[in-house]
Order: C-alpha cells, then structure tokens, then sequence
C-alpha cells in the first residue's frame, strides 16, 4: 500500500466522521424541544436587535392577552368550566374578568394615537393596575383556600404581583425597557438550555419524549440530568462555606482579607482612585458568603444559609464602621461633589442591577466550572461589593446621609441581585439538589420568597432614579436641538453646553458677533416642555489674533 492510498484513506475516514456528525447535529435539532429552542433564540434575538418594532409588537401582544384572560375568566365564571389556570372562586373570577376586558378595550382606545403605534409605556402603566388588582385576589384566593392545601405560593405569588403592578403604574418606562431586555434574555437562556438538551438525548438516549413533553418537563429533566453528584457538590461547597476542617483559620483568613479591602477601598475613595479601587474589587472576599448563600438556598441547607447570612451581614457593619474610623483620621478633605468614586455610587439606577445579576451569574458559573474558575476576578470587578460599604461610611463621617443611603442601596442592589442570579444558576448546572428541589419545595420557596420581595422594594427606587436619568436626558437631548436650530447651519457660534435643571435651561455659546436673539429661544424651548421654564443663556465671545512668521 503506497503512502498515497493510506492518505486517500485517511480523508474518506474524515469526510465520514464529519458527514455521521453533521446527520447527528441534524437529527438533534429536528425534534420539537430543538425547534422551540430555536424559535426562542430567534425571538430574543429579534427583540434585542429591533427595539422600536418590539414595543409596538409587545403593546399589542399585552392588550390581546389581556382581553383574553378577561374572557377566560368571564366564561369560568358563568360555567364553571376552564382550560387555563386554577380553579379558585368563580365570585372573585367574574369582577377580575370584567375589569380585564374593560382595561383591555380603554387600551386599545387610549394608547392609539393616530398613526398605527402603540404608546407601550400608557399601555404598561394601566395594565400594572390590573396587575395589582390580580395580586390582591391571588393572596385573598390563597388565603380563603381550604382543603389543606398549602397557601404558601398563592400567597408569594400574589405578593410579586402587587409589587410588579406597582413598579409597572409608578415607573412604567423603566419597567418597560427592564422587561423586555430581561424577557429577551430569558428567551435565549431557555432556548440554548433546549438546545442543549436535544444534543444531550441525542447522545445519551432516554429523557422525557420531546413530541409530548413541555419546556418545564424539559427543564426539570435538565436539571435532573445536570446533577453533579454528591461528591462533587461537596468539593464545589468546600470553597462557599468555612467548614472545618481548620474553620477557624479560614475564617481569620476571610477576616483579614476584609479589613484590608476596606482600608484599600475607603483610602481610594478618599483619594479619588479608580486603580486602587480596581484592587481593593480584586482582594474583597465578599462575594464568597454571597455565592455560599444562594447555594444554600436552593439545596434546603439552612445552616449554611443562616451563616452565610450572618456573615455577609457582620462584614458589611464591620466594613462601615471601619470606613467611618479611617476617614475621620485621615489627613484629607473629601469634596463630595467633585470626587467621582462618591458620585458613581451614591445614585444606583436599575442598570446597576442588571449588572449584579450578569455578575452573579457568571460568579456562580465560575464556582461550579472549573474551566472558567479563573474569571472570578473579573467578576469581582464587574459587581463592586466593598467600595459601596466604604462610601457608606465616608458619607457618614461626613454627615452626608443622603450619599449613604445611596451608596447603601448600591450595596444592597449587588447584594439581592447576586444572590438570585447565582441560585438560578446552580439550579441549572446540577449544584442544586434535585432531591431538595423535588422533595423540600416549601422550604426552598421561604428562603427565596423573601429575596424576591426585597428586590421589587429595591427596585422601585431604582426605577425612580433610572426614570429621573431618562427624563433628564429626553429633555436635554430636545432643548440641544433646539438651540441647534436657534443658532442654524450659517451661525458663527457653536453650542458648548446645553443643561436642564429643575424649570430652567442653561445653554452656554461660544462665537464671535452677536447671537440670535435670545427670546426667540425662550419661546422655542417652552414648545418643548409641558411647564413654564426659564432660559440662561452665555455667550463666551471669541477673539482669535493671527502674527505671521517673520519672513526671511
């Protein structure tokens, strides 16, 4: 056999290999879960890509629904008979049927506004009273139940939704743009996890049938399948909790390393120094406790839980205090209106959470992957655990209460943010215990139940902020164009700095001759605000001498 045969061989046994893989990815992706998987990717991707066609898609989607469960709930009431949903009572279904399908028409006629588009952020707002009104009867529902069954979840259940309908009527634009970018996430995490597990039973066999099993059979099977083992889960948790053996030198070991990131962090922040505090992000060992308490709560380990609480909570005091001790003996004047490491932490907004549960999720993704261990210190510089604590108490010290209970609601937004995101995470890679999940649902559900319910208080005031910011910069971004076209294509003067405060507009010019005049603007910026707003205009005159070089 010359070496040319063994080579031809040896490129039929390739094209093989490659043509048995590229039939097994095919046969994978053909079956129904696949496909769902498929359309959920594409759906989430669509969504993020074409935000001005979502919304007008999703005020649709919302008020069709709507009507929908309105009439659901009407014939359940005047039957008896439902295909969707729990049965609970048919005298609280009829009044909760009728308000749905009135909200739904006063939607459709409110929100239309002439041109074919639907305003998402009216229809977001009304439909966040309905919410509310939901949540009440759920908990109303769960409470009047009888028959021994467990109120628990109607009541948490009802519970979010009130806070949901709240958030939606109070602050709906952020509510808005939070919702669909995390629902589009969600879509595309669900549909690789569908993906996935088609490759998984192609290649091990067994599992649910996909031609009649639902995305939550789905699910459940992954995770049961995910399962990393009793053995495994004890080397991932010997990292999470400070055990014996040697618990006490661990715990003097996660001690010192807190002081010292404290004591980097406040004197960076009383330096104004983003490197420092880069570093003061790496040598915090808070997150530990933190990713230690999410895993405790979804394997129904409440010791664990109870200690990493208490952990997390005594670190936080110590850290405060210690800040508070450091700036009052440091020989430096801290301008709280100039320093940059207190501005960017003391006014949180929703983008900041969002942050925290990226950060969680990769946090835990590391902890239980060994091939990714090493982006842990990213992770600790994505999501600032210390640095929020020493502005807390360098705020304090300085009788900045404000500042401190921005930075503190900073803290807390990591804090719950992390936590949610990370026990997520270990549900879907098999940290968690299917036993736990299957078997001790109740006690799983206390423990996050109140997590939950933290993060909707804590989003309201991040909402608030978030809906200041955005309002700020709408009004910002019209008044620019406005003195843009005060001032026209041919002017000599440039537009140096445009800003909004309160009723007044303040436009600073730079050019040479005189402006436009300046009553012309006033009249052109009151078209653009709903409330009477004064003008402040600087023109900065220019004078521009030229010598030319000497000749010879």
């Amino acid at each position: 056999m010359t070496i040319d045969d063994t080579a031809d061989r040896v490129d039929t046994s390739r094209d093989a290999r490659l043509r048995d893989q590229v039939r097994a990815a095919v046969e994978a992706l053909s079956n129904p879960v696949a496909l769902q998987g498929l359309v959920a990717i594409g759906v989430g991707t669509v969504v993020l890509l074409l935000p001005g066609a979502t919304t007008n898609l999703v005020a649709f989607i919302l008020i069709g629904l709507l009507a929908f469960s309105g009439l659901m709930d009407l014939f359940y009431s005047l039957t008896g008979r439902r295909w969707f949903g729990r049965h609970i009572s048919r005298w609280l279904t009829a009044p909760r049927g009728l308000a749905a399908v009135v909200l739904a028409a006063l939607l459709a006629v409110l929100t239309y506004n002439g041109s074919g588009d639907l305003t998402l952020t009216i229809t977001v707002g009304l439909l966040g009273i309905y919410i509310g009104i939901r949540g009440v009867i759920a908990v109303i529902a769960a409470l009047m139940r009888r028959g021994g069954r467990d109120p628990l979840p109607g009541v948490v259940g009802g519970g979010l939704a009130i806070i949901i309908g709240i958030l939606a009527f109070t602050v709906p634009s952020s509510i808005v743009s939070s919702a669909i970018v995390s629902a589009a996430s969600i879509s595309l995490i669900v549909g690789f996890v569908l993906i996935s597990w088609s490759f998984r039973r192609s290649s091990r066999g067994a599992g649910v049938d996909p031609a009649t099993a639902t995305i939550a059979d789905v699910l459940w099977d992954w995770i049961d399948g995910s399962d990393v083992g009793r053995k495994g889960r004890a080397e991932q948790a010997e990292g999470l909790y400070l055990e014996r053996p040697q618990r006490l030198t661990k715990l003097g070991t996660w001690w010192v390393m807190l002081v010292l990131s404290v004591a980097i962090a406040t004197f960076a922040v009383l330096a104004d120094s983003t490197a420092v505090i880069i570093g003061a992000m790496l040598v915090a060992p808070l997150m530990t406790p933190i990713l230690g308490l999410a895993g405790a709560i979804v394997n129904g380990w409440g010791r664990r839980a109870l200690e990493s609480a208490l952990l997390v909570a005594s670190g936080a005091a110590v850290a405060i205090v210690l800040a508070y001790g450091i700036t009052a003996w440091a020989p430096v004047a801290v301008s709280f209106t100039t320093n940059s490491q207190i501005i960017s932490r003391v006014s949180p907004n929703t983008v900041d959470m969002l942050i925290a549960l990226a950060a969680g999720a990769a946090g835990a993704f590391a902890t239980v992957n060994s091939r990714v261990a090493s982006g842990i210190a990213g992770v600790a510089i994505a999501v600032a655990l210390v640095p929020p604590l020493a502005v807390v108490g360098v705020s304090l010290n300085g009788g900045r209460f404000d500042d401190a209970g921005g930075a503190s609601l900073l803290f807390l937004t990591n804090f719950v943010a992390i936590v949610l995101a990370a026990a997520a995470v270990f549900v879907i890679t098999g940290f968690a215990r299917p036993y736990a999940l299957r078997n001790k649902p109740r006690q799983i559900l206390q423990t996050v139940a109140p997590f939950l319910a933290l993060a909707g208080i804590i989003l309201l005031p991040l909402m608030l902020t978030s809906e200041g910011l955005l309002q700020s910069e709408n009004r910002e971004r019209d008044a620019q164009s406005t003195v843009e076209d005060w001032l026209g294509d041919d002017s000599e003067f440039a537009v140096t700095d445009v800003s909004v405060s309160g009723s007044e507009v303040r436009v600073t010019v730079t050019g040479s001759g005189d402006p436009p005049d300046a009553a012309s603007l006033a009249d052109a910026l009151q078209a653009d605000f709903d409330s009477p707003v004064g003008l402040e205009l600087t023109v900065v005159p220019v004078e521009v001498t030229t010598i030319p070089a000497p000749s010879g």
